[in-house]
């Protein structure tokens, strides 16, 4: 009995010993209550905006300069409508728009003005009638609103052809901003609907951080203030607090915020990323 007294007892001798060396070391392996993770929460990428882009007129696609995917800068050309007949119509409208008749009014006035300073004159002296003296003058006020009305149907011809040339301009369409050709839903030689889109324009940049917070913590944020947003959690970019929404979940006590992110390397939209909440907010959600 004594021997096998002694041989537990050296066995638990030996088991203490090995457990003094191995629990410590798995302590300092794991990562410690509440570490840096408890900052960091997942969110998603948005576009910046999305263009859902119509011609303003019925007409035919001539021209197509784009195709899905392509990178576009503010102001190319993405397709054209069949304007022949409308730049034809802009032609007469701008031959038409000339100051001949202001001068032949203004030739009328001057033959006017003479013709009845001759009549004043004849009054003057006695001779003449009236009646010829009232004639004179009528001619020559009436020459004097024909030069009026010919200043104004000038103006009205320079509105019919620049509303005219306004029109064929629109009739090409140009990119609004710098983005990515989402979708091409009208190709060459299809009718147009001005009340549908023809193509969808994708702004990637800035990107924008869609991001769920501590609802109550949440009043802690501001517009423009900086946090940290990564796709890996090694490398990480300043994103501006651009919204916060001005409904909370109450069930689920978060409030949805959004973030502005550079984006000048193209990366598309609708990737997973981290956001580094401050302590600040986490203080607050807990109550601290």
């Amino acid at each position: 009995m004594n021997r096998i007294n002694w041989r537990r007892t050296a066995c638990a001798a030996v088991v203490i010993v090995l457990c003094s060396f191995v629990v410590p070391l798995r302590a300092a392996d794991a990562p410690a209550a509440g570490g840096a993770e408890r900052n960091i929460t997942q969110a998603l990428t948005l576009p910046f905006k999305e263009y859902k882009i119509s011609f303003p007129t019925m007409g035919v696609i001539k021209e197509v300069r784009v195709k899905e995917g392509d990178v576009i800068k503010k102001g190319d050309m993405i397709m054209k409508q069949d304007d022949s007949e409308d730049r034809a119509e802009l032609r007469l409208l701008e031959l038409d728009v000339n100051d001949y008749p202001i001068r032949a009014a203004e030739f009328k006035l001057e033959a006017a003005e003479a013709e009845f300073q001759g009549k004043e004159r004849m009054k003057a002296q006695g001779a003449g009638s009236d009646l010829e003296w009232q004639h004179a003058k009528a001619e020559r006020d009436v020459a004097k609103v024909q030069i009026e009305a010919s200043r104004q149907e000038l103006k009205q011809k320079e509105a019919k052809r620049d509303k005219q040339g306004i029109h064929v301009t629109n009739m090409t369409l140009l990119a609004p901003t710098d983005g990515v050709v989402k979708e091409l839903i009208n190709d060459i030689g299809s009718n147009i609907d001005p009340t549908k889109p023809v193509v969808t324009v994708v702004e990637n940049n800035p990107l924008l951080v869609q991001v769920q917070v501590p609802a109550l913590a949440s009043l802690q944020l501001k517009t423009g203030e900086k946090l940290r947003v990564s796709y890996d959690k090694k490398s990480w970019k300043g994103a501006a607090v651009c919204f916060l929404s001005p409904e909370a979940d109450a069930g689920a006590g978060v409030r949805m915020i959004r973030l502005e992110l550079p984006n000048p390397d193209g990366d598309p939209s609708g990737l997973q990323v981290f956001v580094e909440l401050p302590d600040k907010l986490l203080a607050s959600a807990n109550g601290k």
